[in-house]
């Protein structure tokens, strides 16, 4: 049924407009998440939580080089220790090498005096030297 009065189309036709315009905005503000999406949230932070409570974390990263490093300049201090308690006990500096670890490592002996010797061990492309004079390893 129409009506007659001209003001209360108007006014009709107005809410009906502003009805309308707020529904389409409606329709285009809300988003809706799918009703799993917080359960999946849940499962993966629990399964994070729990690999690093049973795993652990591992805060430095191992350095195997720099260890076998450490091990070799250990071993050439441990062999010029054998060569000076030689050296203190007969009075000169050996022929060849007392230790026996010398020839398990592949560790080079260079008598340059009789108080001077030098060491030396493969390691990688490089070698680790150990210089009785100035007592001190050198990585080359």
């Amino acid at each position: 049924m129409i009506s007659t009065n001209k003001r209360w189309q108007e006014s009709i036709a107005e809410a009906m407009d502003e009805t309308q315009n707020n529904q389409r905005n409606k329709n285009r503000a809300s988003i809706v998440l799918p009703s799993w999406l917080p359960y999946a949230s849940y499962i993966a932070f629990g399964f994070l939580l729990a690999k690093t409570l049973l795993i652990g974390h591992e805060t430095h990263p191992v350095n195997y080089d720099r260890d076998y490093q450490t091990g070799s300049s250990v071993a050439l201090l441990m062999i010029a220790e054998d060569v000076e308690h030689y050296r203190t006990t007969y009075g000169e500096l050996p022929d060849d090498l007392p230790s026996p670890i010398a020839s398990v490592m592949d560790v080079t002996y260079e008598k340059i005096t009789n108080e001077h010797f030098r060491l030396t061990i493969p390691h990688g492309d490089s070698t680790i030297t150990f210089d009785a004079k100035d007592d001190k390893i050198y990585m080359e």
